[in-house]
């Protein structure tokens, strides 16, 4: 026992010194190290969360329009390349991707969402209630004593519960991968948040779902000066920043006759057109240079965008990162074994090409590794990442993400982090992903995954 304490302490004591030293500039390349060569260098990004039914180009066609629409009100010129800013998608999963045309899981994932979006407003504490509001409304003096205003809520209440018998109806009909989503677009959040990124969150349709979840994420360890949101054609009830819906978008009136819950009211009149008959689509109608909307929106991010300040970085950028979260407390590890065997974790936080700027382990994570932007730096090859269940994360759910300075998020991976294995378990850590760099004189740097 006496040594398995003394060799935990002596663990703590070799991570503090490590984080001492990273902290200082001594470990190079840490978090001291800024942007250079290979990677951009900007402090604010641009993040989209597409609608329903969005390929990825669909997707990436938004962020393009959202880009353009901010430096033509910035610079006066739609093509300017801002380098203050990027611009990154938060792309969830369509139905149409998986299944064609005909899928109906977009539609059920929009429904399920509501039911989600009032069970955060009531607090969750409604499960209790289920019984009561299915046709015993006389105790309702008695919820209303147990909740301050639950009786101004008795209606939403009322949504909620038939919102909740009908998911769980919808449940057995498709399972759309929301989870992973929202997993996926909260540990890319907390990487740019602790990479030093401000964050300007733009949603459209069903995107603004995703967009509140995200939100609350990254301002549980941040501010709102570090994150602020804009919604676009709102299909949630609830927002967590400005907001433009035109009276004229079909799509979200016949939401408020089929979906539980009040919506948000309508602030600009922008009429269909031959282009979109729906008026709801973003590039086509909100995004139209010839109509109102567009200005309307551009002033808005421009008014967010003034109002952020770019958190302390705590972490570097690279030219790919490599980042963990887990669902709990304990010691989980992030392990890099590096094409020429240099092996980056806890232990020796800086490789050949990259290093270890963030180790966590009281819980949560994250941990995060960044590959040099310095060119004369990296090497081609394989880059094996693995995790390792240090110690007391029994039962716990890892979430790994790699992402690259040039193309965003690659793959992001939830898996079970298995038993406890200590020090034991350094050199052969639960494989997770083989990421491949190249060097070519025609494409140059190239980041990819095996």
């Amino acid at each position: 026992m006496e040594t398995a304490v003394n060799a935990s302490f002596a663990l703590h004591c070799r991570r503090w010194l490590a984080g001492l030293l990273a902290a200082s500039g001594l470990l190079a390349p840490g978090q001291a190290q800024s942007a250079s060569g290979l990677c951009p260098d900007y402090s604010y990004t641009l993040g989209f969360f597409n609608g329903v039914w969005n390929t990825p180009a669909d997707a990436a066609a938004g962020a393009t329009a959202l880009r353009e629409t901010l430096a033509q009100e910035i610079h006066g010129d739609a093509k300017h390349e801002d380098p203050d800013f990027g611009v990154e998608v938060f792309y969830n999963a369509s139905g149409l991707r998986r299944n064609g045309a005909g899928s109906i899981e977009d539609v059920i994932e929009v429904f399920e969402q509501r039911t989600t979006d009032l069970d955060h407003v009531l607090a969750k504490r409604w499960e209790l209630f289920w019984e009561t509001l299915d046709g015993h409304r006389r105790l309702w003096d008695r919820i209303g004593a147990a909740i301050p205003r639950a009786v101004d809520l008795g209606e939403a209440l009322a949504q909620a519960a038939f919102a909740h018998r009908v998911s769980q109806t919808t449940r057995l009909a498709a399972r759309p991968p929301t989870e992973l989503d929202y997993a996926a677009h909260a540990i890319r959040l907390r990487a740019l948040l602790a990479e030093g990124q401000a964050l300007l969150l733009v949603a459209h349709s069903q995107g603004n779902f995703f967009l509140n979840q995200a939100y609350r994420t990254a301002i549980d360890d941040n501010t709102s000066a570090n994150v602020r949101a804009l919604h676009i054609a709102p299909a949630s009830s609830f927002l967590s920043g400005p907001h433009t819906l035109s009276a004229g978008d079909k799509v979200i009136s016949a939401l408020r006759l089929t979906l539980p819950g009040p919506l948000p009211d309508s602030n600009i009149e922008l009429p269909a057109s031959n282009g979109d008959v729906t008026g709801h689509m973003l590039a086509e109608t909100y995004l139209d240079a010839q109509r109102v909307g567009r200005a309307t929106i551009a002033a808005q991010m421009r008014s967010l965008l003034a109002a952020l300040e770019p958190p302390a970085p705590r972490g570097s950028p690279g030219f790919f990162t490599v980042t963990l979260s887990w669902d709990g407390p304990g010691d989980i590890d992030l392990h890099t074994f590096e094409p020429n065997g240099s092996h980056v974790y806890y232990d020796i936080r800086t490789g050949t090409s990259g290093a270890l700027d963030m180790d966590n382990t009281a819980g949560f994570g994250p941990e995060h590794y960044h590959a040099s932007c310095d060119a004369s730096r990296l090497q081609t090859g394989s880059y094996r990442i693995g995790i390792n269940h240090y110690a007391a994360a029994n039962g716990r759910t890892a979430t790994v993400q790699v992402a690259s300075a040039r193309n965003g998020v690659l793959d992001t991976r939830r898996l079970g982090v298995g038993p406890e294995r200590g020090s034991a378990g350094d050199g052969v850590p639960i494989s997770v992903f083989d990421v491949l760099l190249t060097n070519g004189a025609e494409q140059g740097w190239k980041v990819g995954l095996r």
